[in-house]
């Protein structure tokens, strides 16, 4: 999700492939649980959602972030090529750990942990670290500040000065209560 709002990718797109991550995280906790043949089954269907989402982040979301600026498409081809790279090493932690039972619990154990330890706190930090000079505005985020004044009045914002709006006009997609189509 992360990546995609980097590239201001629409939210349905992103909705879209949060659904497909979630797929991909359930057949491999699925596949691992099962104990006869039938969990290469789940593998595979795993390995299909990754492929759309590395299509997804290959393709689609970096010709998004490329149009946003040379900036925003810098930050996201480091993060998403670590991300897209670690992706892929998780299916074959799970090939040689759930699946063949080719190593140790304790190497898996390792295996997992140096895939997590690069796939979040590393890639939160290069992601922070990309984003520091990417105003949220240009991707199409508004972030409210805990000082600002506004006030949700029948679904509508309204600031405490008696203007209306927010003062970059960025409203996320909601207007009067109702979505920007």
């Amino acid at each position: 999700m992360d990546l995609l709002l980097t590239a201001a990718m629409p939210w349905p797109t992103v909705l879209y492939v949060v659904l497909i991550d979630e797929v991909m995280i359930v057949t491999g906790l699925v596949g691992a649980l099962v104990k006869s043949s039938y969990k290469w089954g789940y593998f595979v269907f795993g390995c299909a959602a990754l492929a759309y989402i590395a299509f997804v982040l290959a393709w689609e979301a970096r010709k998004h972030a490329n149009v946003m600026g040379r900036d925003v498409g810098k930050a996201f081809l480091y993060c998403g090529s670590l991300t897209t790279f670690l992706w892929i090493l998780y299916p074959v932690a799970w090939g040689l750990c759930e699946g063949g039972n080719l190593i140790s619990p304790d190497s898996e154990a390792v295996f997992y942990g140096i895939l997590d330890l690069l796939a979040k706190p590393v890639f939160g930090a290069l992601l922070i670290w990309g984003h520091r000079g990417i105003d949220p505005a240009r991707l199409g985020l508004y972030i409210h500040d805990y000082s600002e004044k506004d006030t949700v009045v029948d679904g509508s914002h309204k600031r405490e000065d008696g203007a209306n709006g927010h003062t970059n006009g960025h409203t996320n997609g909601v207007t009067n209560g109702t979505a920007e189509v």
